[in-house]
Order: structure tokens, then C-alpha cells, then sequence
């Protein structure tokens, strides 16, 4: 059974993957993994996969110079209103940055409900207003916004509440609630998947020069061995997206 390493390069983080394909066991070996996991299980698979992809684009296409942005409404609105307003306020925003000279708007949002009466409200990660400080920042988006509360900050370091894969539940991810959107002119993280020789002796999964590893995990399964995983981060860099992944799901 051949052996792949996947490389992901997403701004200021390196991960790897490596993996026997199991392909190579057949689809019947696959369709019958699928089956045999519950339904939380899958749902779980599905909301770590969500979240993770998530988290590549951010760090990707976003730095601590740009911003997280909560959107919150004065009046109570539906899940489906509030997507068609949010999608609105973007288009506003869009004509307002081309027509200043600003360069092209670039997002990734999530719309969550919370509270017993489920008020909805939006998780925003936008690219800043260059040459322009924060107040400035600010007024353009409540001008643009007109429906409620507008938060503004930047991805500083270490802000675990600014993580906006951490937003994505496991509501966001059934069938036909998706919840979170992006603009089209995202960049997708470098991926690279190779071929990899089989030794006796177990070769380290290295950085590149200048990274250092922030994780790594070694997990064995019965019908396909071992899988490893690396994540590492520049040097004076940061992981952006990263999630607080103790946190409790609810």
C-alpha cells in the first residue's frame, strides 16, 4: 500500500499529512468506513474538517493588520434575512473601497444565532482600509452596516475569541445550513502531495528552515496504519485561524 505525504503551506503555517492511501484498499473497504461511523461521529468529522479548511483560508489570505469585525442587528431577524442583508452590506462595501481607491474587499464571514431567543449576528474576518486608522475604519463600516452594533479589532496574537473557525457549529454544517460565506478573489493554500519511499527507520517530519512546530500527533488504525500530522509556524509569524480546540462543544 503506498504512502503519501501532503504539504499545506497557508501564510505563516506549514502542516503535514502523512498517509498510506486507502484507495489502494478498495472502495467497498471505504464506503463500509463510512458506514460504520454514528451519526455524532460523522458530524464531528465534518465539523473538524470544516473548521480546519476554515482556518487555512484565513491564514492564507489575512495578517494581524487586518480585521475581525461583529456585526450585530437592532431588531430581530431571520437566519435567511440576515444572509440577504450581510450579502448587501458586502456589495456596499465593495463599490465604497473601488470607488476610494481601496484595494478589492476580501472576507470570510459566519452567521451564528445565540440566546434563548436566537438572535442572530455575524463573525466577520475583512482586510483593513490601508492608510486608514481604526476609528476611520470603524466609521466607514457603521455607515455601511446601518443595522445595528458594529466591533472592530485586528487579529492580534493570541486573542482565542477572534478565531473565527470557532464559530462554526455544528448547525453551520448540516445539510442546507450552511452558514459562512467568502469573497471569490481568495487565494487557496498551497497544497503539494508526494509519493514517499518506504524505509526501515522512521524519518522525522521536519519544518522548513525558519518554522518551528507548534504540534504533532502520530495516530495508528487497524486497516490503514499509521498516519502522522505536523504543524508548524514561521518564525515571528502567526496561525491566524487557530481555534481553541479544548473548548466544549455545546
Amino acid at each position: 500500500m503506498p504512502k503519501y505525504r501532503k504539504k499545506i503551506k497557508a501564510g505563516d503555517v506549514y502542516e503535514v499529512e502523512e498517509f498510506y492511501c486507502p484507495r489502494t484498499i478498495g472502495k467497498k473497504y471505504e464506503r463500509g468506513r463510512r458506514e460504520n461511523l454514528t451519526s455524532e461521529e460523522q458530524a464531528k468529522r465534518n465539523l473538524a474538517l470544516a473548521r480546519k479548511g476554515m482556518t487555512r483560508i484565513i491564514n492564507a489570505n489575512f495578517t494581524g493588520k487586518d480585521y475581525f469585525v461583529l456585526l450585530t442587528y437592532a431588531a430581530e431577524v431571520t437566519v435567511e434575512e440576515a444572509r440577504r442583508l450581510l450579502a448587501n452590506f458586502f456589495l456596499r462595501l465593495k463599490r465604497y473601497r473601488r470607488k476610494n481607491g481601496f484595494s478589492d474587499l476580501k472576507y470570510v464571514a459566519v452567521t451564528e444565532t445565540q440566546g434563548k431567543n436566537e438572535r442572530v449576528h455575524h463573525h466577520v474576518v475583512m482586510n483593513t482600509f490601508d492608510g486608514l486608522s481604526m476609528k476611520e475604519g470603524l466609521e466607514i463600516l457603521l455607515e455601511k452596516w446601518g443595522h445595528g452594533t458594529v466591533l472592530i479589532k485586528h487579529l492580534y496574537k493570541n486573542q482565542k475569541d477572534n478565531r473565527l473557525a470557532s464559530y462554526i457549529s455544528k448547525e453551520n454544517i448540516k445539510k442546507g445550513a450552511k452558514r459562512w460565506s467568502t469573497s471569490r478573489n481568495l487565494k487557496k493554500p498551497e497544497i503539494k502531495i508526494e509519493r514517499v519511499k518506504e524505509t526501515k527507520k522512521k524519518v522525522t517530519l521536519r519544518p522548513p528552515k525558519g518554522y518551528q512546530v507548534v504540534f504533532s500527533a502520530e495516530d495508528y488504525f487497524e486497516e490503514i496504519g499509521w498516519v502522522r500530522y505536523m504543524k508548524a509556524v514561521r518564525e515571528g509569524g502567526m496561525d491566524y485561524g487557530e481555534y481553541d480546540e479544548t473548548k466544549k462543544e455545546e
